[in-house]
């Protein structure tokens, strides 16, 4: 297996990625081509929770996928503000492509996977790949093909952020605690509002950085999961997303658990020594994506 960590950009910008490779071995089949899942843990735009990378990585390496996971810029590396971090996988998404003989990668099977915020990401590269605002960025030539995903899982994603923004202001106690991140889920709210969209933004740049408004019919086949006590990014945010998806006639599956706090990743012991975000209930979740990307032929 080969292991490796490399940046994104030429430039000074922070984005990197780490690479899981499988060789091919001559006793299974020296010419496989794999198909490839490129992972966004999430953090709120602040950081990149470890949880939600090397652990997920593993899973999919072990079903024989070729694996990218994406420290995409955050606060703590730089800024952050939609459209940036949208930016950093598109261009991996072009790096992947234009290295997949190399890297004994099927082309035309690349998912990406989106925790939380990671999974706004994903989202937005799923209905905004062919969107100037981003080609211009990664490479203004470019055929907008090269950085659209095959398809996507979305992990208790932030989807709408007009929709978060009202529904948290209209909650009974205005300022509960919420045990997944430590801290009060207003002064969270407003953390992951300001390094994800910007100081004092307006009710169009909470619209534009929001995938949910972008579905269309070149969305790719998407998986989502949340729970339904997920006391941070409502479940609402999965559910409304997959009516968009719906109504154009996009293939996707949707699965909302019953019990859970925000951020379980895999829900098992390998991705947490938290009790409280192990769940045997939530742990198929892994399994039900693997079987949808299977029949999508990702």
């Amino acid at each position: 297996m080969i292991v490796e960590k490399k940046k994104v950009w030429n430039d000074k910008r922070r984005a990197s990625y780490t690479m899981y490779l499988l060789d091919n071995s001559a006793e299974v089949d020296s010419g496989r081509m794999h198909p490839a899942v490129v992972i966004c843990g999430g953090g709120g735009f602040m950081r990149i929770t470890e949880r939600e990378k090397q652990p997920v990585a593993m899973y999919f390496l072990s079903k024989g996928y070729q694996v990218f996971t994406l420290d995409y810029i955050t606060k703590a590396t730089g800024l952050a503000c939609y459209p940036e971090p949208v930016t950093d996988l598109a261009k991996l998404m072009l790096i992947i492509r234009t290295n997949s003989e190399k890297w004994k990668i099927n082309q035309d099977s690349i998912t990406v996977i989106g925790f939380s915020a990671g999974g706004q990401i994903c989202a937005s590269l799923a209905t905004q790949w062919n969107d100037n605002l981003i080609l211009n960025k990664v490479d203004p030539g470019i055929e907008p093909e090269k950085i659209r995903p095959n398809a996507v899982v979305l992990c208790y994603p932030m989807l709408d952020y007009l929709y978060q923004i009202e529904r948290s202001m209209s909650e009974p106690e205005i300022n509960p605690f919420s045990p997944s991140i430590g801290m009060k889920k207003k002064d969270f709210l407003e953390m992951f509002l300001e390094a994800g969209v910007g100081v004092n933004a307006t009710e169009e740049q909470y619209k534009r950085a929001s995938p949910y408004y972008y579905v269309s019919e070149k969305t790719p086949p998407t998986f989502l999961w949340h729970t339904s006590k997920d006391e941070l990014v409502y479940a609402e945010q999965s559910l409304r997303f997959a009516e968009r998806l719906s109504a154009f006639h996009i293939p996707y599956e949707i699965h909302v658990f019953e019990e859970g706090f925000h951020g379980l990743a895999l829900a098992n012991e390998n991705s947490t020594c938290n009790q409280e975000l192990i769940n045997e209930d939530v742990t198929i979740w892994a399994d039900l994506a693997l079987k949808f990307l299977k029949r999508h032929n990702c």
